[in-house]
């Protein structure tokens, strides 16, 4: 429910009559997104650049994957489906894996999990890029294939150069 308070507001700014309350309130969520933005366009760069440093980048599933293909993301995106059919030859020579599932909970079982399995193999794994983005995200994205939304700003973010 809303409460009356906002409902004020909602009107004011239709009825023309703006309040810096209400101002506050329209602009608040456009801004949290355009902030998210520039910080996903530095995120996708230091993918890359971990990738090119010979990581593997293991996601939920394969909408998960697209997402990152779509925000510019170059490197081996692993899904969790292939570990499991195929084992840990999906990651190749790689010997570190930055474990990027969900930010809800069910990702955070997932990642734990992943964390412990992947450390029992001896494959070095990362949590720091997930936290990254949980941090950036401010709950404004728990999913990470809904990250793709802004792939279309993403031709715009520097790319980074193979040594």
């Amino acid at each position: 429910m809303i409460p009356a308070e906002s409902w004020d507001m909602i009107r004011a700014v239709r009825d023309g009559q703006q309040t810096p309350e209400s101002v506050k309130l329209f602009h608040k969520k456009p801004k949290t997104y355009e902030e998210f933005g520039e910080f996903l366009g530095g995120f996708v760069t230091d993918l890359n650049n971990l990738c090119e440093e010979g990581c593997s980048i293991l996601v939920e599933g394969p909408r998960d994957a697209r997402a990152l293909r779509r925000l510019g993301c170059r490197g081996n995106v692993v899904t969790v489906s292939s570990v499991v059919r195929r084992g840990n030859v999906v990651f190749g020579e790689d010997r570190k894996v930055v474990i990027l599932t969900d930010l809800d909970r069910e990702g955070a079982v997932l990642a734990s999990r992943y964390v412990r399995r992947l450390s029992h193999e001896g494959l070095k794994t990362s949590l720091h890029e997930r936290q990254r983005l949980k941090s950036a995200s401010r709950g404004v994205f728990l999913h990470i294939e809904n990250l793709s939304r802004f792939a279309r700003e993403s031709s715009e973010w520097p790319v980074a150069s193979k040594p």
